[in-house]
């Protein structure tokens, strides 16, 4: 990868860049609530589902949304005031511990918040405050929840890669991203690429070796980058999931264990993302 110097002109210190260093931590904040709220959001709806389904009596579940209960220490259930969430400072204020209760709180959670900052500042560097800029930031969003959920749980919510899909395709059809029919073909494209490699597998070994989510996944991939790109990146994101199961395959794990791919993907498209245009890396 050949770096081209001249982008670096746009990391000048500015008040747009500060901003969208602040909007990614931010935002960093939000997506943590998202990782670790809409799995178990996810499961409720399942179990309610599925009651109704069986002609079951409906039990209540506990309440939870993205906005309540208001978060609080998973130990001890303190309610946690605005100042101890306050992205990465609080953290580093509190030494990574409960203000109650002392337990440990997990340094995923100023990682994401800078991770998402960093991202922010990226994408705001390159593009600016354009259209193209805000589409590119809110795709990250979505991709950054999407892989630490997979890694996490191992699943692919249609509520988060369906409507990220969806706006992809609008925003080619209004000239944004991609053109109609590149996005509309990648899309197609990377959906029947996992696809088709799902079904050559369950052929051969008679078992699932890929998840659904996985080809939604790849189709967004499509959308966004094109069909051209999909072969490099399938091969970029085998690559990466074979270094995910390594530490299983050293610790001599069960084989059979799922293996987030979701992560392998993302990590494979940002990679093509940013030798694309307007990054010129």
């Amino acid at each position: 990868m050949i770096i081209n110097f001249e982008t670096l002109r746009y990391f000048e210190f500015t008040p747009v860049l500060f901003l969208f260093c602040l909007l990614g931590l931010l935002m960093g904040s939000f997506l943590n609530v998202v990782i670790f709220r809409l799995p178990e959001m996810i499961v409720i709806d399942w179990r309610q589902q599925a009651r109704e389904f069986l002609d079951l009596e409906i039990q209540k579940e506990k309440s939870i949304s993205l906005c309540m209960p208001r978060s609080h220490c998973q130990k001890c259930l303190k309610t946690i005031r605005f100042w101890e969430n306050i992205p990465v400072l609080s953290w580093l204020l509190l030494k990574g511990k409960c203000s109650h209760c002392k337990v440990a709180i997990s340094i995923r959670y100023p990682l994401v918040e800078i991770m998402t900052a960093g991202f922010s500042v990226l994408i705001g560097g390159f593009y600016g405050l354009t259209v193209e800029g805000v589409l590119i930031l809110i795709i990250t969003y979505y991709l950054i929840v999407i892989a630490l959920i997979d890694f996490d749980h191992q699943i692919i919510p249609d509520c988060l890669v369906l409507p990220l899909l969806w706006m992809i395709l609008i925003a080619a059809s209004v000239g944004y991203l991609n053109t109609p029919s590149g996005a509309i073909l990648g899309a197609v494209a990377g959906y029947l690429s996992l696809w088709a490699i799902y079904w050559a597998y369950k052929v051969c070994r008679n078992q699932e070796g890929l998840g659904h989510g996985d080809f939604k996944l790849m189709a967004v991939f499509g959308a966004l980058l094109g069909a051209p790109v999909l072969v490099s990146m399938i091969a970029l994101s085998a690559s990466l999931g074979l270094l995910l199961a390594l530490p299983m395959l050293l610790k001599k794990a069960d084989f059979q264990q799922a293996i987030p791919f979701g992560p392998a993907i993302i990590i494979s498209g940002w990679v093509h993302l940013l030798v694309s245009e307007p990054f010129k890396l």
